[in-house]
């Protein structure tokens, strides 16, 4: 198994997670906030806007650029 996998395999696995947890948060809303409402409240620091981005940016440039 090569790196390239492993890490793909990685990300398969942060995106089912995350995957799930929207799905938890619209089956019981009052235990999980929704993940626009989560996004809303990290960003609301221009700092962690840019920090953002830019980890956006990194993940595209690395992951999809191939």
């Amino acid at each position: 198994m090569t790196t390239r996998i492993i890490t793909i395999l990685g990300f398969v696995v942060v995106f089912l997670a995350a995957g799930t947890l929207v799905a938890a948060s619209w089956l019981r809303p009052e235990r999980h906030a929704r993940f626009t409402e989560t996004l809303r409240h990290v960003t609301k620091g221009r700092a962690i806007r840019i920090l953002v981005l830019f980890c956006w940016a990194w993940l595209g440039w690395h992951f999809l650029a191939r």
